[in-house]
């Protein structure tokens, strides 16, 4: 019997089993970016400036489901990394979490979330590395704060053991015994006067980053979640911790945020309102539009397909099979690409990179399992009005 091809192996594809692509799944995907060049540069350049005012960036990144928020996010985070702005004084420490919200919860959630996501492993790092190279540890502290607690449960964090783990707790607003709070030397819990509390823990592990030559920058997605919050000083305690994170005086811990909404108006009324929006600057707030026109979708789909497609074998192959396809557009026919661009710019809602990319998998499993060399009209026809009808 005769083996039949892998399917990667039967499209040409580059270190991957689908045309899928997942930053969450496979962190090299984070490298890509496609059709979207002017917005790229916007949100670079958006990036680059905050770091000389206020020093860190604070942006929102908005749009309907399925535009490309997410890869947006590591996107920029990769880029960040591994292309570092001049204008940032430090080495970018990005740090991605999904928020997870529920009726009831309030700012003391999101913190715990912040502090986990960013991990006691690299606070704790980042102490020791001060006290390596400082002559007077307990000055260098004093710098980072003026909270006699944070300093303390700073303190502790370095030595670990038993009491740093319980400073940890702490500074990720954890509620301690008596017992505790008297043996790592600290007066209350934290955030028991306020959510400017956990702001200033954050702002602190922020500042202890710069220290030591690093810039704090947490990738915050999923945050349309905000709207089940229901009870109105859980809300408004989400509201004051995202609007003392955006306030000038915090120049030490930057966000990119993302949230799902069609329209402005159906975004978490506590990341648009107008103190919190005044501070973060309507230039910061970038909204990912549907490709819509069919030179976008084109434009996206060969810079996709350019990426995961080992080209020189794809060219290689439609030669030796007399393909009616190009390098440009394989594994599509020139019809069945131009059909499929058609059928993605029919509905400007749909008009996803999601949907796109869904459709061109699909395609490609389809004619995999009929045996074809090339994605066809018959198979487009099949696939695409299901997606985008």
């Amino acid at each position: 019997k005769e083996t039949v091809m892998d399917f990667k192996n039967w499209f040409c594809l580059k270190d991957r089993e689908s045309f899928t692509i997942d930053p969450k799944i496979n962190p090299a995907d984070a490298r890509f970016y496609f059709g979207r060049a002017e917005l790229d540069q916007r949100m670079k350049n958006q990036l680059r400036r905050a770091f000389i005012d206020p020093q860190v960036p604070k942006m929102m990144v908005w749009g309907s489901y399925g535009c490309g928020k997410t890869q947006t996010l590591y996107y920029l985070a990769y880029w960040m990394e591994h292309d570092k702005p001049a204008s940032c004084k430090g080495n970018p420490h990005t740090v991605h979490l999904d928020i997870e919200v529920r009726s009831k919860s309030t700012a003391a959630e999101w913190h715990l979330q912040n502090l986990e996501a960013l991990g006691m492993a690299a606070v704790q790092g980042w102490l020791k590395e001060l006290f390596s190279k400082s002559a007077d540890f307990a000055s260098e502290l004093g710098k980072l704060t003026s909270d006699a607690n944070v300093v303390q449960a700073f303190g502790h964090l370095r030595g670990g053991g038993d009491l740093g783990y319980a400073a940890w707790r702490w500074i990720t607003g954890q509620p301690l015994s008596s017992k505790e709070l008297q043996e790592i030397k600290v007066t209350r819990n934290l955030g028991s006067v306020g959510v400017g509390d956990l702001v200033a823990a954050l702002q602190a592990c922020g500042l202890l980053a710069a220290a030591v030559g690093q810039r704090l920058v947490l990738f915050i997605d999923e945050m349309e979640e905000l709207q089940n919050v229901r009870t109105g000083d859980a809300a408004e305690s989400w509201h004051q911790y995202i609007r003392k994170l955006a306030d000038n005086a915090n120049s030490s811990v930057g966000f990119v945020i993302g949230f799902k909404a069609d329209t402005r108006d159906d975004a978490p009324e506590m990341l648009v309102r107008g103190d919190v929006s005044s501070r973060i600057s309507p230039n910061n707030y970038i909204e990912l539009e549907t490709l819509a026109a069919p030179a976008n979708v084109q434009q996206f789909v060969k810079e996709l397909l350019e990426h995961l497609v080992y080209q020189e074998e794809a060219e290689k192959r439609i030669q030796a099979g007399s393909l009616s396809s190009t390098k440009d557009n394989y594994p599509f026919t020139a019809s069945a690409f131009e059909l499929m661009c058609d059928y993605a710019c029919q509905d400007v809602i749909k008009s996803t990179p999601r949907n796109i990319i869904r459709t061109i998998n699909e395609c490609a499993i389809a004619a995999w399992d009929a045996q074809k060399k090339v994605i066809d009209d018959d198979i487009v026809n099949e696939i695409a009005p299901i997606i985008f009808g």
